[in-house]
Order: structure tokens, then C-alpha cells, then sequence
């Protein structure tokens, strides 16, 4: 069965409305008067001017950072005292003054106070002929 045209119906419909709300813009629409204009310029002028207090931002707080403690690490035993510290820098000289060749990349200290002694492992090698007297 053949269709039939709607497209003369609709082109009209939508003509109409067309025509019609451009009416209503041109209601809706008045002029701008000069002295309008002159007001609106006055006033963005006046709030250019405005004092700087108002626009400059608070200061930003920080965050409060945490403060690493101090620590120590000291062994005492027979009235002797010592610092885990100078004795892992002492044990690293004397090993680097030992052994020029070797790279150390892992250092662990064994320390053996029965014996007297601080046994260094680096690399996991041991060397036991390089002991530091404690």
C-alpha cells in the first residue's frame, strides 16, 4: 500500500512555531538604554577597586611533620659500654682497610660478648679473621 505525505503538514506546524516564538523573544526583549549601560560599568569598576585584603587568601597550613626520634643502640656487659653504632663504623673501616677489592653491598655485625668480640659477614661471606676486639 502506497504511504501517504505528512511532510507539507509538518513543514507548516513547524513554521508556526517558529513564527511564534520569535514573537515572544522580541517581547521579551527590550532595548538597552545608555544609562543602563553606564551603571553596569560603574559598578564592575567599583568592584575592581575593592580593597586587596578581600581577595588575598589565608595562608596554607602545613602538615605537621613528625620528627624522627634519636636513637641509640648501647651493649653493656662487665662494665663496659658500647655503642652499636661506632662499633658497625669501626668494623666497616677496618674490613675496607682488609679488603680493597671486595664491594660491600650487605654488612651484618655479629656481636659476641662472651668472646669479646664483633664478627663482621659481608656479602654473606664470613670473615672471622677480621673480629673487632669490644
Amino acid at each position: 500500500m502506497p504511504r501517504k505525505s505528512t511532510t507539507a503538514k509538518t513543514t507548516a506546524k513547524t513554521t508556526a512555531a517558529k513564527t511564534a516564538a520569535a514573537a515572544a523573544v522580541k517581547e521579551t526583549v527590550k532595548p538597552v538604554e545608555a544609562a543602563e549601560v553606564k551603571e553596569t560599568v560603574k559598578a564592575a569598576e567599583t568592584a575592581a577597586k575593592a580593597p586587596a585584603a578581600e581577595t588575598k587568601k589565608a595562608p596554607a597550613k602545613k602538615a605537621a611533620v613528625k620528627a624522627e626520634p634519636t636513637t641509640s643502640v648501647f651493649f653493656e656487659y662487665d662494665g663496659v659500654q658500647i655503642v652499636a653504632k661506632d662499633l658497625l663504623a669501626k668494623a666497616m673501616k677496618a674490613f675496607q682497610e682488609a679488603h680493597k677489592d671486595v664491594e660491600m653491598k650487605d654488612v651484618q655485625l655479629y656481636v659476641n660478648g662472651n668472646e669479646g668480640f664483633a664478627y663482621i659477614v659481608v656479602n654473606g661471606t664470613e670473615y672471622p679473621e677480621d673480629k673487632i676486639a669490644l
